[in-house]
């Protein structure tokens, strides 16, 4: 496949992922933020996770309760396109039949907070650890878009909800109550304490909380954790596992396992994307060189997976980077497009130095691939009164396969790959390299 190292860093992205930009994109969330309001009566109690690729219900999202954990991406993806018709028009590309800009973008408000709403009541939950995506990328953004001081206050909440879950014994956030497959059953709090690979994407919320207020205690949990993760679910070779189980009473690590992934010793790709983000992003808060050098080395070893992987389009990532080889691979675009972030943010945070191009241009080839392999061929547009015959922008997900799990499903699109796909496009913009 050649050494990412080697390829030229591109000095405009916009011919190569257009795609990114879109007036499809815009287009199927805001009709199917439309249609799945009118459906609830504008009492938004479900909220998008998944699009089947095949059944009776194909193309067509299946909807989760609004308190799981996911209810946070699709008014975040609301609000991404919020911020390009505010900040960025230009890249709305919107043709001549379309809304003009200034009715879309009023439109995309409304629409993103209607959406937003009932996410205000979750902000005072302490049975998640997943905060920081059920709260930023809608509240985060309304507060910083239009300075609706409401959202910024169920940040701030949200952030104190999340530091409860901190326990000093083990020097970390308790991510689940409990974890229930085929093969094993954990759900005495005290004597089990999990975490998982995916935590270090809530931390976010702790560091923009505690800057906003100057509250240091809810700095401190944040990077106390970090460094717990590195320490217990970061392998040497800086693979991951994905979950920890804790003595609550001691803090000394009982198990070490997977709950989405293929086995407990497996790397599971988007638990690895979920680490690059993570780490990079405590790094952009602390600037403690620990974290750099680990969300260096873990995207170094998510590259080398995709790098050597014998599938067609390697950069979009197999589920796991261990599971035996399947015919058609269960590929999941969620991964890719979460780590697509994280890599275009370490490179921006290495200020271009130092090799940190390898990871630029890994971002522009995993958003290339993806969109080549799995961006959905029924696309939207405005000028048409009916809808796309598929939700999703990407297809290709996988939301879990592992085998022991009680629901397994994939080949699906994905409302968080969507919303990192849309946040991947901003950040492009935001650097300035398109």
């Amino acid at each position: 496949m050649g050494d990412i190292s080697e390829l030229p860093v591109p000095a405009r992205l916009d011919l190569k992922l257009r795609e990114l930009y879109a007036e499809n994109v815009s287009t199927k969330i805001v009709k199917v933020a439309k249609r799945l309001r009118q459906e609830q009566n504008n009492v938004l109690l479900q909220y998008p996770e998944t699009v089947p690729q095949t059944g009776p219900q194909t193309g067509k999202y299946a909807l989760r309760e609004a308190s799981f954990w996911t209810c946070g991406f699709f008014p975040g993806s609301l609000y991404a396109l919020l911020e390009r018709s505010i900040k960025y028009p230009q890249h709305l590309n919107l043709s001549p039949t379309s809304p003009t800009i200034s009715s879309l973008r009023a439109e995309l408000q409304e629409l993103a907070f209607a959406w937003a709403e009932p996410l205000h009541a979750q902000e005072t939950r302490t049975d998640t650890h997943d905060m920081g995506f059920i709260i930023l990328p809608a509240l985060r953004m309304d507060w910083e878009l239009t300075g609706n001081k409401r959202s910024l206050n169920s940040v701030l909440v949200a952030a104190e909800s999340l530091a409860s879950r901190y326990d000093e014994k083990v020097g970390a956030i308790r991510s689940w109550d409990s974890a229930v497959n085929k093969r094993y059953s954990y759900t005495n709090m005290e004597t089990d304490f999990l975490v998982i690979i995916d935590s270090m994407c809530n931390l976010d919320l702790l560091y923009y909380a505690g800057h906003h207020t100057g509250e240091k205690r809810l700095i401190d949990i944040a990077t106390t954790h970090a460094k717990t993760v590195l320490r217990t679910v970061v392998r040497y070779d800086f693979s991951t596992f994905h979950l920890i189980n804790f003595d609550a009473k001691t803090g000394e690590v009982k198990a070490r396992l997977t709950n989405q992934g293929y086995k407990d010793w497996s790397t599971w790709s988007r638990g690895q994307a979920w680490a690059i983000l993570g780490f990079t992003q405590t790094y952009v808060w602390t600037k403690d060189q620990v974290f750099l050098d680990a969300a260096i080395s873990l995207s170094d070893y998510f590259l080398h997976r995709l790098s050597t992987s014998k599938y067609p389009s390697p950069f979009v990532p197999f589920w796991d980077f261990d599971a035996p080889a399947s015919d058609p691979p269960i590929r999941d675009t969620s991964a890719g497009m979460i780590a697509a972030n994280g890599l275009l943010l370490l490179y921006q945070a290495m200020h271009g130095e130092n090799g940190s191009a390898r990871f630029l241009n890994a971002a522009v080839r995993i958003a290339k691939e993806t969109i080549e392999l799995s961006l959905d061929d029924d696309k939207a547009s405005f000028k048409d009164a009916e809808e796309s015959g598929f939700d999703a922008i990407l297809r290709n997900a996988t939301a879990c396969a592992n085998e022991d799990s009680l629901r397994r499903y994939w080949d699906h699109g994905l409302v968080y790959a969507d919303y990192y796909f849309l946040e991947l496009g901003n950040k492009f913009i935001r650097m300035g390299l398109v």
